[in-house]
Formats: structure tokens, C-alpha cells, sequence
């Protein structure tokens, strides 16, 4: 950190941010935000100009982050983000929705842990309702690639 003394200041505002994060209460966030902020107004480092400004704008945003209302644990959207990647990736496995009644139901059983099954009269189908599906004719698809890879593009 000997190489300028800018920098040093700068690694030093970014730990004290850190720290603020990771110590901080509810209780006493305001005064260690106030502090903070003045700090990087004092710095004038121009790298900071723009966190300052992302500072001042969610103020009242970062006081809040640091409510504990639930067993004394920050709240998060974290468990929404999990489920909601889980779910995009059920979607890739099965290379898209045809069915989405039955997909809704596979993907609420596979993210419920305590849910167990059992035969029960609240059981019913998803199956498809219209129209049935065709059948699937491999050689027709591959008759229709093979005439379309023959024919001559600048005839």
C-alpha cells in the first residue's frame, strides 16, 4: 500500500464500509453510516464519486437493510432467488413447457422438503385437454432435411 497514498485511503474507506456491514446494528447504523459518508465526502477521492451519490440516493434503503426481524436475522430475498433458479433450471432439463398445470405441480412437489405422498381423493390428473398431439414420424423429418439439403439455393 506504500505505492500511493490515494490508494491507501481508498483501501482504507473500503474497509470501513466492510466493516460498517459487518458490525453494524440496528441500534447503532445511523451514526456509523453518518460517519462513513462524511468520510468519503472528506476523501474527494474521484474513484468514490459515484458510491457517494449511490450513498446519499439509498440512505434511508441501507439504514433499513440492518432491521433483524426475524430471529435476529437480516432480511433477504435470497430464498425467493434459490427457488426461482431452481425452477429456471427445471424449465432447461425439460427443454420447455407443454404442459404447464403438470409442471406446475412437479415443480411444487420437488421444492417442497416435507411434502410426502399419498394417495388421497385431493389427487387429479393434469393431463392435456383438446386436441391430442400428432405422432412423431422420423422418417417424414428426415425425408423433408434430406430434399431441402438437395435442392439448389440459386435455382
Amino acid at each position: 500500500m506504500k505505492v500511493s497514498p490515494e490508494l491507501e485511503k481508498a483501501y482504507e474507506l473500503k474497509e470501513m464500509y466492510r466493516n460498517f456491514n459487518k458490525n453494524a446494528t440496528e441500534a447503532n447504523c445511523s451514526d456509523m453510516f453518518d460517519s462513513i459518508l462524511d468520510a468519503f465526502v472528506e476523501a474527494d477521492l474521484p474513484c468514490y464519486s459515484s458510491f457517494i451519490l449511490l450513498l446519499n440516493n439509498w440512505h434511508q434503503e441501507i439504514l433499513n437493510s440492518f432491521q433483524r426481524p426475524y430471529d435476529n436475522r437480516k432480511e433477504s430475498n435470497a430464498l425467493t432467488e434459490n427457488i426461482n433458479g431452481k425452477i429456471r433450471e427445471y424449465i432447461t432439463v425439460s427443454n420447455g413447457l407443454s404442459n404447464f398445470d403438470r409442471f406446475r405441480a412437479r415443480a411444487l412437489y420437488s421444492l417442497n422438503k416435507h411434502l410426502t405422498y399419498t394417495i388421497t381423493d385431493h389427487l387429479r390428473s393434469h393431463k392435456r385437454s383438446g386436441k391430442k398431439r400428432g405422432t412423431y414420424n422420423k422418417l417424414k423429418i428426415d425425408q423433408k432435411i434430406i430434399d431441402s439439403n438437395n435442392t439448389d439455393p440459386y435455382e
